[in-house]
């Protein structure tokens, strides 16, 4: 359990308090931008790495408490909601962003379109519906630890996004954050945006559709290694 605490640490460390302040401008100002990026990279890859197997090995930690037992109906509406983060993390990976820098170099005609409609930050979104959904589901410390801190890192990661991006963009993207939510639905909901099924793309649905069929069989087939 120290080790998934010490590596959870370390992740949050690196995506909240050195890529996401002015900690980065520093470093790159002292190592140049392409040195910087290496570096993080590797570390990132550490930190994952890192992550991953200490939350297994925490598994089977006596100190790793069970904490609740989730109930057959959760687990059911966890299967529904891990399927819309999947098409969330798929759709927003695939979908050109307005609210990427890069995208509003030059200002686009339709700011708020897409999957933006449903959530700003759809892969930041879906991560965080998969992480909250696996603590309710798995009852143990270890996974309170390791799913809290991709939840954290998710919405907090969203929070200084839209605080650098409301920065460098200014009205046009306080127009995008007036419109929208980062909680899937919450804008449509408060009729702040409409919902087009269309502009999220067949394609893209079909792709988020079929990784998630994937996912839940190594799912399946990983725990039913680990009961045998």
């Amino acid at each position: 359990m120290l080790l998934l605490a010490l590596a959870c640490a370390f992740f949050l460390f690196l995506h909240l308090f050195v890529a996401g302040t002015s900690v980065k401008a520093r470093i790159i100002a002292r190592i140049s931008a392409p040195a910087y990026f290496a570096l993080y990279g590797l570390a990132s890859l550490f930190g994952l790495i890192w992550i991953f197997f200490a939350y297994f090995g925490a598994m089977g930690d006596p100190l790793n408490a069970q904490l609740w037992h989730a109930p057959y109906w959760l687990k059911i509406v966890a299967l529904l909601v891990n399927f819309l983060a999947i098409q969330l993390i798929v759709v927003g990976t695939l979908s050109p962003s307005p609210v990427r820098l890069k995208a509003n170099a030059v200002q686009p005609d339709k700011p708020i379109s897409g999957i933006i409609r449903v959530t700003r930050h759809p892969v930041l979104a879906g991560l965080s519906l998969l992480a909250f959904m696996h603590m309710i589901c798995n009852g143990n410390l270890a996974s309170w630890v390791f799913f809290g801190t991709v939840l954290a890192l998710s919405y907090l990661g969203s929070y200084n996004l839209d605080l650098r991006r409301e920065d460098r963009l200014g009205d046009h993207y306080r127009t995008i954050l007036k419109h929208t939510s980062f909680l899937p639905f919450v804008a449509i909901i408060q009729g702040r945006t409409r919902f087009e099924f269309l502009e999220l793309g067949l394609l893209r649905l079909l792709v988020g559709t079929s990784l998630f069929a994937v996912l839940v069989t190594l799912h399946e087939l990983l725990f039913l290694r680990q009961a045998l």
